[in-house]
Order: C-alpha cells, then sequence, then structure tokens
C-alpha cells in the first residue's frame, strides 16, 4: 500500500535525475530579475518570474531552512546568479 509518507520517503531517496526536464533548461543560465536588462542572449538567461512555483535560488553559502517540500525546486546559484545545480525538497 502506497501511502503520501511512502510516495515523500520514495522521493527524497530517489529524486528523479533532471527534475522534471528543469535541469536542462536551468543550468548555465544566468537568473535576472524580471525588469532587468541585460546584454546576454536569450538562451543565456531565464526571467525569475519564468521559474516553476514553488522555488527557492540558493546562493552559495546561502542559509536555508531544512523543511522538506517535495513539490519545490531549489535552484543552486555561483555569485553571478549563473545556475549551478536544482533539486526538488
Amino acid at each position: 500500500m502506497s501511502t503520501p509518507f511512502a510516495k515523500l520517503l520514495d522521493a527524497s531517496r530517489n529524486p528523479p535525475d533532471d527534475c522534471d526536464g528543469w535541469r536542462d533548461k536551468l543550468v548555465g543560465k544566468v537568473i535576472l530579475n524580471d525588469e532587468a536588462e541585460t546584454t546576454l542572449s536569450a538562451g543565456e538567461f531565464i526571467r525569475k518570474k519564468d521559474l516553476p512555483k514553488p522555488n527557492r535560488v540558493l546562493p552559495p553559502d546561502s542559509i536555508m531552512t531544512m523543511d522538506f517540500r517535495p513539490e519545490r525546486l531549489n535552484i543552486r546559484v555561483d555569485h553571478t546568479m549563473r545556475v549551478t545545480g536544482v533539486n526538488y525538497g
């Protein structure tokens, strides 16, 4: 029998490798504020408004809560806001 807790536990042990395609869409791109001007080409950035909800952007050495939310996309970025990795949680 599959319970919500069992599904949550399974998801935390076996996260999808591509995060529903978001890894390929985001890694290597720069996250920009919605109205920010840029000289980057269209394939080099993504606007905050275009990120999936819920999400949280995690800069290096940032403090984050330890609550696990399987539907939330965690987006790790470097000091230039370039995406270095994603995972659910």
